[in-house]
């Protein structure tokens, strides 16, 4: 790995069956998909603590015993120790500070805080709700003080649609803390080496099998990468964040990918870019504006694949 290497930057198109990835507020008998509105037209998306979630849960899956990754409390706190646990190290907390009084001595109260070095933007759905949505029944059980069971229906908004998503990781802050002492800025560092990009990988692992995301018992679906690039900057930067902007015709406009290729490349050791075929339109054209940057088309596979060799 570049020694100077500061952030690596993910973004990525996924496709998905009909599913509810992330319910809004709903009403009594209505489970709801949340949306944004954009020129007058409603699309779905899944939040960013949703996203987070999701990532969390899927690096938790691959993780062996002598690996600590804590669970939030029933306060949502965590456990707030970034040197053992790769939760609070890779996403950050913030835990309440109690005030005490010891042996004369009077503490202060406030709070502890960690910057997430991870940065996950929220899953914008990138086709019109309505036209690609349906509602469902979902038939609800519950018992009753006798024993006896009764059930009422529930309507439920599913949808098929095309996400944009992305991720940022800041390599300053994994394994590190900002020292503000002294009148200046100091990165004290208490994981470097190895240890440092063990976690860095877990993350990049982790976007590759995300999963566990919410309705999944009735509407399983794949959000997994389709389309996908990857950047491994000398400069923090979310500019790549932009790259895929899909119309509603299923098209990226090549000038465009080529004007963000054009500035991430300025300040990146290496770009990798992957796709599975048939979900963009004019694939063959942004194909070729990848290779004019010496970017060869792999497949998302092969991406995560050599990104996880990156950084070795």
């Amino acid at each position: 790995m570049n020694n100077d290497l500061k952030a690596i930057n993910l973004t990525w198109l996924s496709k998905t069956s009909l599913t509810n990835l992330n319910a809004g507020e709903g009403e009594t008998n209505l489970v709801d998909v949340k949306k944004y509105r954009s020129q007058g037209v409603e699309y779905p998306y899944v939040s960013g603590q949703a996203m987070r979630f999701y990532l969390r849960e899927s690096i938790r899956r691959t993780l062996d015993k002598k690996v600590t990754m804590c669970v939030p409390d029933e306060r949502g706190e965590t456990c707030g120790d970034p040197k053992k646990c790769l939760n609070c190290d890779l996403f950050g907390f913030m835990r309440t500070i109690k005030k005490s009084k010891e042996k004369g001595k009077e503490t202060i109260g406030g709070a502890a805080r960690r910057v997430s070095p991870v940065k996950v933007a929220p899953a914008m759905g990138l086709l019109p709700f309505d036209e690609n949505a349906v509602l469902d029944f979902l038939t609800r059980r519950h018992q009753k003080e006798k024993g006896e069971l009764e059930g009422d229906i529930a309507n439920v908004e599913i949808g098929t649609n095309v996400y944009r998503c992305g991720a940022a990781i800041d390599i300053r802050r994994v394994g590190a803390e900002e020292n503000w002492s002294g009148g200046e800025v100091k990165v004290d560092e208490f994981l470097s080496g190895t240890a440092k990009l063990e976690r860095v990988r877990k993350v990049i692992d982790g976007i590759r099998f995300i999963s566990d995301y919410s309705k999944q018992a009735r509407l399983l679906t794949d959000f997994t990468p389709d389309v996908l690039c990857i950047s491994f900057q000398t400069r923090y930067s979310h500019r790549l964040q932009k790259l895929f902007e899909l119309n509603k015709e299923l098209t990226l406009d090549p000038r465009r990918v080529k004007e963000i290729l054009a500035d991430v490349t300025g300040y990146s050791d290496k770009v990798l870019f992957g796709l599975i075929s048939g979900l963009i339109k004019n694939e063959d054209e942004i194909v070729k504006v990848f290779k004019e940057f010496k970017i060869e088309r792999q497949r998302p596979d092969e991406v995560f694949e050599a990104a996880l060799k990156e950084l070795t």
